[in-house]
């Protein structure tokens, strides 16, 4: 098996070369798409039987099409991630570089790329950030019930005062309820913030 085969053969995604039009009209894929992807090329190339942007997600064909348009504009190659439905009907997120393709008087003959499968890191990053979402729900009821526990020192006081000589160990204990809970909420307010900034 020669060096390109190989690599390809191992490759969780596929070579593409397409026309610059609406349907992205492929011209020539390799066969990661059937392997990764469940579509035989033979049925996307010249859009036999399906076109490339008919497996797209259609929310992210507008994307697309306005990254592609910018980055030909500029001569600049793209990279961008968007969806593609695999064979069975489930998305699979993916992430595409490529370019354009010029010839020597300026005219623009097609477009070529790399389109590999990612969602195994989508599904580690939404993985994680499940984790997250449940942990600052956990700090947002610690901070309710430090709230809670602070209106209660502060009530606790009041009688203490009412209470007069006799309620000055009442009214140490609210105090060091109030130093407490304020303590606590500052940790639970950090812990807070520095989730949203890593979110």
């Amino acid at each position: 098996m020669d060096f390109q085969t190989s690599i390809l053969s191992r490759m969780s995604g596929f070579l593409y070369r397409c026309r610059a039009d609406e349907n992205y009209t492929m011209l020539e894929m390799t066969n990661g798409i059937e392997r990764i992807f469940g579509h035989p090329a033979d049925e996307i190339i010249g859009n036999r039987t399906r076109t490339f942007t008919s497996i797209m997600c259609e929310e992210d064909v507008p994307i697309m099409d306005q990254v592609v348009g910018l980055a030909l504009a500029r001569r600049t190659d793209w990279t961008m991630e968007y969806r593609i439905r695999h064979r069975d009907g489930n998305f699979i997120w993916v992430t595409e570089t490529g370019g354009g393709v010029w010839d020597e008087n300026g005219e623009l003959l097609y477009l070529e790329g790399s389109i590999i499968n990612i969602e195994s890191l989508y599904q580690r990053i939404d993985e994680q950030t499940a984790g997250m979402r449940v942990t600052a729900s956990k700090t947002n009821e610690i901070l309710q019930s430090l709230r809670y526990l602070k209106l209660l020192a502060v009530n606790a006081g009041i009688e203490a005062a009412r209470a007069g000589t006799a309620g000055s160990g009442f009214a140490v204990l609210a105090a060091e309820m109030r130093a407490l809970a304020n303590a606590s909420e500052e940790a639970a307010r950090a812990i807070s913030n520095a989730q949203l900034k890593s979110g």
